[in-house]
Parts: C-alpha cells; structure tokens; sequence
C-alpha cells in the first residue's frame, strides 16, 4: 500500500479548515449552508441598534437569525433587513417583524407577531415591521410622573427641615431643656401618697359606674323615650304656631298703640272716651226716670189713648 506523503496530509487539512472556517463565518452572519431557510425581507425607518446575527423568535423560542442590515437607499434613510427563518416555520400573512429589547443590559432582537391570515408568506416576500417601544423607555415614561412627586417631596422636605433648623436655635434649645427641666421638677415635687388617693379616687368612681351601669341604662333609655315622646309631639310645627301666635299679638298691640280700629280709637281718642261716657251717663238718667215715671213712657188704654200729664 502506498504511503500517503505529508504534503497530501498538509493539503486535504488546510482544505478542511478553509472550509470549516467558512461555514463557521457564515454561520456567524446568519447564514446556515447545511439547514433549509426561508429568507424574508422587512423595510424599517429605524432599526433601533439591531445587528447582523441578531436573533429571531416566535413567542420566546428562536427560529432564525437577522442575516443583513443595510440602507435601503441612502436619499431616505430607510433600512433593509434580511431575514432567515427555518422553513418549518410558516408565516401567516399580516405577520409583523417587530424590533424589542432582547434583555434589560443590552441588544435588540426580531419577535414574529403572528397575523391572522389568509395564506401565508413565500420564500423571499417583503413582511411589515415596526420598532416597539423598548422596556428603558416604558419605564421612564412610568416613572416620570413619580420622578416628579418625588422630587416635590424632597423639596418640601427640604424645606420642612430648614424650618425646623431655623426654629432650633440655641435659645429655643434652652428653653426647651428649661421646660423640661420644670417638668421633672414638678413630677418629682408630687406627693406619692396624693397621686395613690387620686388614683384610688378615680378607681372608686370607675367601680360606682360600673355597679350603676343598670341605673345608668334605666335613665338613658327614660332620655330616649323622652326624646321620642317629643319628636312625635311635632314640637317644630308647635313652636311655629306659637311664634306665628305671638307675631299675630304683636301686629294687634301696635294697632291699638297706633289708634288704628276701633279699639285703637278708644284707647287713644279723648273725644270719642268723652262722647261714649256721656251718652252712658244720659243712657243711665234715661233709665232711671223710666223707673221713676214708667207711666210717662208705657200706657196701654182698651178705650183709647189717654193723656197723662207731666209731674
């Protein structure tokens, strides 16, 4: 058998590692030569830091890898992605190539919102994308508005603690270790035996409300039911009428103040007081002459009038 030399050896083993080498290159933009992709192609304004050999998923499992990043024309700005996704993946038309977070530190990833259809993209088709709001930024914009009321906070905190400064100065410090010191002067100058009778005092009462708490519910029950008894007595509508009553004697005390009717006019015409007195006064002679001379004012004759003279 002939002996391979070393230089076949040499050769077939640089072969080898061009070889692998490329395959590893490509596999490393994304390009897999010994798996079956279906390549896809999506049209961004802003790709927000996505790179060749990010990765692509469907609902977190990974199915492909972003193969290429570059202007769509240079005028617009507008940037081609293309994309490799194993083919046993079938993309449902209206599927959209969305750009997210793919951690809290760094990198950007593709997730594959499935659409709804009908059919599905071929081998080539240009899908819709979009940029979705990264995870940085949905929490500044939560944390905004608390940002603020915190930095309100502080401020009043700030200030309170600045008021508080002010306030504790060293004579306000004296004084307060003055009063304090009064304080401690007065607790100490309580008698034990006075604060025992007190309490001792205070338990007796506590213990008489305790033994009467019969009585006590007996006499709140009685309060109650005055209450009531009060309420249904309608005592508003009561104190209205008097009130209406007393309104009404007013009116008629100023009338007859004023002279106004008839009794007003007795009480405050001497005139009228004088006429009325004298016709009383003729009305009395009147009546007495009658009854001393009944004859002079009633006659009855069955034979015809009868003069009578005069006493």
């Amino acid at each position: 058998m002939k002996k391979i030399s070393n230089e076949v050896k040499i050769g077939v083993t640089a072969i080898i590692t061009i070889l692998v080498f490329i395959w590893v290159y490509n596999f490393l933009k994304g390009k897999d030569l010994f798996s079956k992709t279906a390549r896809y192609y999506v049209v961004y304004d802003k790709v927000g830091g996505l790179a060749e050999s990010s990765p692509i998923e469907v609902n977190g499992y990974r199915v492909g890898v972003v193969q290429s990043v570059r202007f769509l024309d240079p005028e617009s700005g507008r940037l081609l992605v293309t994309l490799t996704v194993d083919k046993g993946f079938k993309l449902p038309v209206n599927t959209v190539s969305e750009i997210t977070t793919a951690s809290l530190i760094a990198g950007m990833k593709i997730q594959l919102v499935y659409g709804n259809g009908p059919g599905t993209y071929s081998n080539g088709d240009t899908i819709p994308g979009r940029l979705a709001e990264s995870l940085v930024n949905k929490v500044e914009s939560e944390l905004g508005p608390l940002k603020e009321k915190l930095s309100d906070l502080i401020s009043a905190i700030d200030t309170v603690i600045g008021t508080v400064i002010e306030i504790m100065d060293p004579q306000f410090r004296t004084n307060l270790r003055s009063g304090i010191s009064s304080l401690s002067n007065t607790a100490k100058s309580i008698d034990e035996a006075e604060l025992k009778a007190t309490l001792e005092n205070v338990n007796k009462f506590t213990q008489m409300l305790a033994d009467n708490s019969g009585k006590l519910s007996s006499t709140f029950s009685s309060l109650e039911n005055v209450a009531d008894t009060l309420a249904a007595a309608d005592i508003y509508n009561s104190v209205n009428n008097l009130k209406s009553s007393l309104e009404k004697a007013s009116v008629l005390m100023e009338n007859l103040t004023n002279g106004q009717g008839t009794a007003g006019k007795l009480m405050t015409n001497d005139s009228l007081y004088t006429n009325l007195s004298n016709s009383l006064e003729s009305l009395n002679l009147l009546l007495l002459d009658m009854k001393a001379n009944p004859k002079r004012y009633v006659h009855f004759s069955l034979f015809g009038k009868k003069n009578i003279p005069e006493e």
